[in-house]
């Protein structure tokens, strides 16, 4: 391809603005034409393939809010027994949030997002106790041990999750 110096010029960009033909964040020289393309590529002999610009609502630096659309259980869950409770951490600081399945699905597949669901039971009684010499765990223990089985995955989860009576009856 031939183009005068005048209608392209060579950048860099940081994988915040552009995707490549696998919709992956594009790192490195870019080359940019008068008419609008953008090709990866360090010059006009050494282009690499078509680059995408990434929509602004896709911005790579924080998880979108609304992040947290999230109610709570509801009477169905409560019939059931237990309900999903789905979260987020970002990457970048560890953060979590907890999110609508709806939140869930959109902000899953992001690069730096770490997705996770946690079943969580609702049924009481809340504590430990001991029916007919039988001891029986309560929603809390059981609560409590799932997030101690989630805390090799997601370290500091437990400490997101503070009450694990949360929404028990």
């Amino acid at each position: 391809m031939y183009l005068p110096k005048s209608k392209f010029r060579v950048e860099n960009t940081y994988g915040e603005e552009f995707t490549n033909d696998k919709n992956e964040p594009y790192y490195g020289k870019v080359l940019k034409t008068s008419g609008g393309r953008v090709y990866a590529g360090d010059s006009v002999n050494n282009i690499k393939g078509i680059l995408t610009k990434i929509e602004k609502d896709t911005n790579r630096n924080i998880i979108q809010r609304p992040y947290n659309d999230y109610y709570g259980p509801t009477v169905i869950n409560y019939k059931k027994g237990f309900y999903i409770r789905y979260f987020l951490r970002d990457n970048r600081n560890g953060k979590f949030a907890e999110v609508s399945l709806t939140q869930w699905k959109a902000k899953k597949r992001l690069s730096y997002v770490t997705p996770g669901k946690l079943s969580w039971n609702l049924k009481g009684p809340v504590n430990d106790g001991v029916v007919n010499n039988i001891p029986y765990k309560g929603a809390a223990t059981k609560n409590r041990e799932a997030l101690q089985r989630l805390e090799k995955d997601y370290p500091g989860i437990s400490e997101f999750f503070k009450s694990t009576s949360e929404f028990v009856r």
